[in-house]
């Protein structure tokens, strides 16, 4: 008896134990599994070539150089189905390198953009002009291109037409003159000239409109005259050029201002904003001598602001200290947002409770506003009858400017008292006593009667 007791105790011991195991080993297995998303990869696209390069990636892509700057070209390409909207990317230069030390760092957007046979990719395309030394060394340069946490991406820029680090210094050992032959005279070095934007009238253009752009230049060298100058503007969308792209100057006295022209168009679904209008510049100077340069203007887009306000409805007529509720609605039919949108009232008789405020209507949207109006009489002499006034809305655009347009109301106020049925008039107490004894007198009589009669009927 003592060993089946044993034996039991032991059997429900280890079928306990199984069942907590198991319970534990569920609890374990309905853990969920954490699965970190990894951040999107961004890939140079070494297939194509972009504006402002020679050849692509794959062709051993240089970048360019235009007189004291180094033009870098990033495009890159993110295969992921969730792509950023855009990128900050850094170009970083070095204190020993031949670029002056600035802050290079811009935010570059995804967008579309050909390539150099006209087929448009979606890419973020990053352009960077990194300023050199006047005293640069011939040499290849890497210049890091930081692209946030998408990662690093470093170029080399190879200089070309600075000093040759491995050029010796000869000292010339000058020939012996003749006395009887005069000293010759050193050609004096003359320096290139450069052409630099002064200033720019009519740098503002609306979408969908056209706009002068009257840029003024100027000639700064003080000794060289300019020869058959070319300006050539390259407009990029959302701007485009109604006039010839390229103008011609036949001469540009030294140390001259001059003006160039250009027509400029700005698409109808331009985003408001500043987009750049690259120059290029073409000439000859001294004797046979060329040179060219490069300028950038900057041109302002407006998206005007298109608002509709259906006409306010209100009763023909109304009652003195009545109360009514006026139904206002804003429609912007444009894509700028229009701000703090509000309407007031103004009539001789009509006295609103403050003003009907939308706010800001998005572009595209509407919005609805009640405003209710105490009816009063109103001032002068007569007080009731016709009366009119206007109700006046009130918008801005992104620029703060204000704008407004006006409705005209009319309404007729009348009288409370017109409004009343004549009740006819009580009889006083004293009628109501004797039409009440008349009745009962009445009844009482008839009441005598028809006692009379039945004992009449009733007696043999």
């Amino acid at each position: 008896m003592k060993l089946i007791s044993i034996l039991t105790a032991l059997i429900f011991s280890c079928l306990l134990g199984f069942s907590v195991y198991a319970e534990e080993s569920s609890e374990e297995s309905s853990l969920p599994e954490i699965i970190q998303k990894s951040a999107p990869v961004l890939l140079i696209d070494n297939a194509h070539i972009y504006e402002h390069m020679q050849q692509s990636y794959a062709q051993g892509y240089e970048p360019l150089l235009d007189g004291d700057d180094a033009v870098i070209v990033l495009p890159l390409v993110c295969e992921d189905d969730e792509k950023p909207e855009s990128v900050r990317i850094s170009a970083k230069v070095t204190p020993d390198s031949p670029f002056i030390v600035r802050s290079y760092e811009q935010t570059v957007p995804l967008a579309v953009h050909p390539d150099s046979d006209g087929a448009e990719h979606e890419i973020y395309l990053a352009e960077f002009r990194l300023a050199m030394h006047a005293d640069r060394m011939n040499g290849s340069y890497p210049v890091t291109l930081q692209a946030g946490e998408f990662g690093a991406y470093t170029i080399y820029v190879n200089i070309t037409d600075g000093i040759d680090p491995n050029a010796k210094e000869e000292t010339p050992q000058p020939e012996p003159i003749p006395e009887s032959q005069p000293e010759p005279q050193e050609e004096p070095v003359i320096l290139m000239p450069k052409i630099l934007v002064q200033n720019v009238t009519g740098g503002a253009v609306q979408a969908g409109e056209t706009a002068e752009l009257h840029i003024t230049l100027k000639n700064t060298s003080r000794t060289e005259a300019l020869q058959n100058l070319t300006v050539t503007a390259a407009a990029a969308a959302p701007m485009y050029l109604r006039s010839a792209d390229t103008l011609y100057f036949e001469r540009i006295a030294a140390n001259a201002e001059f003006e160039a022209v250009f027509i400029c168009q700005a698409a109808p679904d331009a985003a408001a904003g500043s987009c750049m209008l690259p120059l290029q510049f073409d000439f000859a100077y001294g004797k046979g001598s060329t040179g060219s340069g490069s300028g950038n203007v900057s041109i302002t887009v407006t998206q005007p602001v298109k608002m509709d306000f259906p006409q306010v409805i209100l009763p023909a007529e109304a009652v003195v200290s009545d109360r009514l509720e006026l139904h206002l609605q804003a429609i912007n039919l444009g894509v700028t947002p229009a701000q703090n949108v509000r309407a007031e009232l103004s009539c001789d008789g009509l006295i609103p409770e403050g003003t009907a405020f939308f706010g800001t209507v998005g572009g595209g949207t509407s919005a609805d506003c009640v405003l209710n109006v105490q009816v009063t009489s109103r001032r002068g002499a007569n007080p009731y009858g016709d009366t009119s006034g206007q109700i006046v809305f009130t918008y801005a655009d992104e620029s703060g400017t204000e704008h407004t347009e006006t409705q005209e109301i009319a309404i007729t106020l009348k009288s409370p008292f017109s409004e009343r049925r004549t009740e006819p008039k009580q009889a006083s107490p004293k009628y109501w006593l004797w039409i009440m004894a008349g009745l009962g007198g009445g009844i009482l009589l008839l009441a005598v009667y028809l006692i009379v009669r039945h004992r009449k009927r009733v007696q043999p």
